[in-house]
């Protein structure tokens, strides 16, 4: 099959573009044509197609100029990427189109162009954007919940980069599509890696007849389970709000003798610091990726995953318990169908500072337990989580959005 890849950048940037690159990978490995498309970026990787990408538009900061207006247009139609689609159609002639994250830098316009074109489209729903103008979704007690909120209202809660401005246009343009329902008359089949996104899906509107569930996974045997370990608990990802990070902080100002050492960047990276105060039992380590972060895995006593939202389907979840670490995370999203409570990790509260620490303490006091959860982490992970399982589900859901069995 000939099959394109779009989503908004061509880069390393987040959860949906190493999917979407890890995916294109292993296409072509098996035979398959990958053609991709996105918004041509300074850190996209190289590529034959990039001139076909759409045009750039500055979108991390909030613009009051002509450039902030291309982002605006952008976010709600783009002709330039309705154009370029069309172009690559008729260069490429694909088979299929697989989205990813498309919003604001190249918007849903491109949908119209292959429906007209006939090109039968399946997207990965990595996010919560479809349901809300946030792409995240607070968990109860951490944070309010935007989904049916009114432009005026939507605007006054800054939600959106802290700006009113920003977030006007987020709630307007999201109104807009959903009034449109651009992407429910357009999308073929959707694609949930979560049970969780697809029960919101349905309560969005969205046709279930349209929705599949494909679980990620990973290959076990890329990854060395270690279920010893270096004596701290780890957390990995973005410094934000949103992840939590904050709770690990309180939690070690209660756990002195506990060492806590955190992984990632991000927005909220001086607040954390501040907040920290150079504790002597907490270390932030900052980016870590390939085998740094590896060893950072294997050397941790557990991994903790303190998210204030609902999560879809968490890809380091998986990276851990395949590294054979328990992960205590909040039972928020579709966190609960990777993590069973007790049997291969600890689920809590996000909210509940106590419930954190009891956690902690358990799997720090409590050795022969935490080994019981690090080797059925790996079990869940080598039974029900397999790359190969996930890659051969997502076949049969190409076949079955294509007219015909294209191979």
């Amino acid at each position: 099959m000939k099959i394109i890849q779009a989503n908004k950048f061509y880069a390393l940037k987040g959860g949906a573009e190493r999917y979407m690159l890890e995916l294109s990978a292993w296409l072509e490995s098996q035979g398959h044509q990958v053609v991709p498309f996105a918004m041509q970026h300074p850190d996209n990787r190289e590529t034959p197609f990039s001139d076909q990408f759409v045009s750039f538009v500055q979108t991390e900061k909030v613009r009051k100029n002509w450039q902030g207006l291309r982002t605006v247009g952008r976010m709600g139609y783009s002709l330039e990427a309705r154009r370029k689609m069309a172009t690559m159609i008729a260069h490429e002639h694909p088979d299929l189109a697989h989205l990813h994250n498309i919003y604001t830098q190249i918007s849903p316009s491109i949908l119209d162009t292959l429906r007209d074109q006939h090109v039968p489209v399946v997207m990965t729903v990595h996010d919560h954007h479809l349901i809300s103008p946030q792409y995240n979704i607070w968990a109860s007690g951490c944070g309010e919940d935007y989904r049916d909120v009114g432009i005026v209202k939507g605007a006054l809660a800054r939600y959106h980069k802290g700006s009113v401005l920003a977030s006007f246009v987020q709630t307007a343009v999201y109104k807009v599509h959903r009034w449109l329902r651009i992407y429910e008359r357009n999308v073929d089949l959707f694609i949930c890696p979560s049970s969780y996104m697809k029960r919101q899906l349905i309560a969005g509107g969205f046709p279930k007849e349209k929705i599949r569930v494909n679980h990620y996974g990973i290959d076990p045997n890329l990854v060395q389970s270690r279920y010893d370990h270096d004596g701290y608990f780890l957390f990995v990802g973005r410094l934000s709000e949103e992840k939590g990070v904050e709770t690990i902080i309180r939690v070690a100002k209660l756990m002195p003798d506990v060492l806590f050492k955190i992984v990632g960047r991000g927005p909220d990276m001086e607040h954390l610091h501040r907040l920290a105060n150079n504790a002597k039992n907490i270390e932030f380590v900052g980016f870590r990726m390939g085998e740094e972060l590896v060893e950072l895995y294997q050397g941790a006593r557990a991994v903790l995953l303190p998210s204030r939202v609902h999560e879809n389907f968490p890809l380091a979840v998986l990276e851990a318990m395949a590294s054979g670490k328990p992960v205590i995370a909040s039972d928020v999203g579709g966190v609960p169908e990777i993590i069973e409570d007790r049997v291969n990790g600890l689920l809590v509260s996000p909210a509940d500072l106590n419930g954190w620490v009891e956690a902690i303490m358990r799997l720090a006091y409590d050795e022969d337990f935490r080994v019981s959860l690090a080797h059925s982490a790996r079990s869940t992970i080598e039974q029900r989580f397999s790359l190969d399982d996930h890659y051969r589900r997502l076949m049969a859901i190409y076949e079955e959005a294509t007219p015909a069995h294209i191979t």
